[in-house]
């Protein structure tokens, strides 16, 4: 580790840190500790450890809605700008431990931040989906609906009672989520013209991703998730 890091530097190691494990079992002393740092440091970002965590939470949600922007703006095809965009978050669940992701639930200011982030997350969607309307690369559809069935379902999968009921990591869980919402949205032309394995959503990593041809994707037990993953095979 260098010995003076830039103050970037060290409040990314310290939201990795709490991203890994959550906040409830560490205390300041071993925080600083495992920074190599000064209590005083870390008193210099809040005054307790909770303040610490939330302002943690909130760094790393602003820092995947500026990424996931980003990279969305760097497309010229509206799909794989979509694509890229989601993908942005499902990267992000990659990064969330089950620890962080429960004492995120049981702070109510680091839940407003969780909410806040997918609520932006999924009115930016509506924007695109509208404009993938009007281009004729989506069915019709309200995009402002569409958000608010997102977001609809963000706030049930990120629930970790779901995900260990499930056996999936929350990275798993949005991946699904997003891989379907995407392959429904596109019209027939644009489904011929990109093709599901064209999506960047169908290369998504981690240790769920979706099959590619050739595989067939495993349903789950209720029959609404049977016939839709039979039609996914099926194509």
């Amino acid at each position: 580790m260098k010995k003076t890091l830039t103050d970037d530097e060290f409040l990314d190691m310290l939201m990795e840190l709490v991203l890994a494990e959550g906040i409830r079992n560490l205390t300041i002393g071993e925080m600083a500790a495992r920074l190599r740092c000064s209590r005083r440091r870390l008193y210099e970002i809040a005054q307790t450890k909770e303040e610490i965590f939330c302002a943690m939470v909130d760094r790393f949600f602003r820092g995947v809605l500026d990424k996931g922007e980003t990279l969305a703006g760097e497309k010229h095809d509206l799909p794989a700008a979509i694509a890229a965009y989601l993908d942005e978050g499902v990267k992000a669940g990659a990064r969330i431990s089950v620890g962080f992701l429960n004492d995120v639930e049981e702070s109510e200011a680091a839940r407003a931040s969780f909410d806040h982030y997918q609520q932006t997350r999924t009115l930016r969607l509506a924007e695109l989906v509208d404009e993938g309307v009007r281009t004729g690369v989506f069915i019709p559809c309200h995009g402002r609906v569409v958000s608010e069935v997102i977001l609809g379902a963000a706030l049930r999968l990120r629930r970790p009672g779901f995900l260990s009921e499930a056996g999936l990591t929350i990275e798993e869980a949005f991946q699904e989520f997003y891989r379907l919402l995407l392959s429904g949205l596109l019209t027939q032309a644009s489904k011929m013209t990109h093709g599901r394995e064209g999506l960047a959503l169908a290369d998504l990593p981690g240790r769920g991703a979706p099959a590619r041809r050739g595989k067939r994707v495993k349903a789950n037990n209720t029959d609404v998730d049977k016939k839709l993953l039979e039609a996914w095979n099926r194509d």
